[in-house]
């Protein structure tokens, strides 16, 4: 075993072999806790307080952290493809997600607050019933390439 992955998953080792293989079953998301009990031969009550020891929480956290690590790259390139998705709810889903996790909690609110100040701006500007007057001045003489354009359309 690699020193590196020991080290990683100390807690883990440290639990009793079914623990460890609570732990793994616990990660696959396949299986129900009462399944998970039966295939470790435990009483379903063992299992239940197995998951209640700080021990045993430390130990899965450790273990979910170093099977995704392995999986990160290949996510955000993931993201990344989604970014161009024809369907714009999915790029926003993406983009979103993608913000979500690279931003702390700070820097969310401010750009939900630019976001929606921009969007009032623009609220703004599309609900303002200005008119836009055209003034005709007679004094004008019309330039070389009008006369030239009327002329070809003659």
């Amino acid at each position: 075993m690699k020193p590196e992955k020991i080290r990683v998953l100390a807690t883990f080792y440290s639990l009793p072999k079914k623990q460890q293989k609570a732990v793994m079953l616990l990660f696959t998301g396949v299986y129900k806790q009462s399944e998970i009990a039966e295939q470790l031969q435990v009483a379903e009550s063992t299992f239940y307080g197995w998951k209640t020891h700080e021990q045993f929480r430390v130990a899965q956290d450790e273990y979910n952290k170093f099977m995704l690590s392995d999986l990160t790259s290949e996510a955000i390139v993931t993201m990344r493809k989604l970014l161009r998705a024809r369907s714009e709810m999915v790029r926003f889903s993406a983009a979103k997600d993608i913000l979500d996790r690279s931003m702390n909690d700070a820097q969310i609110r401010k750009a939900e607050a630019e976001a929606d100040i921009a969007e009032a701006k623009a609220k703004q500007i599309s609900n303002t019933d200005e008119t836009v007057r055209i003034v005709f001045n007679d004094n004008l003489t019309p330039d070389r390439e009008d006369i030239q354009g009327n002329e070809n359309q003659s």
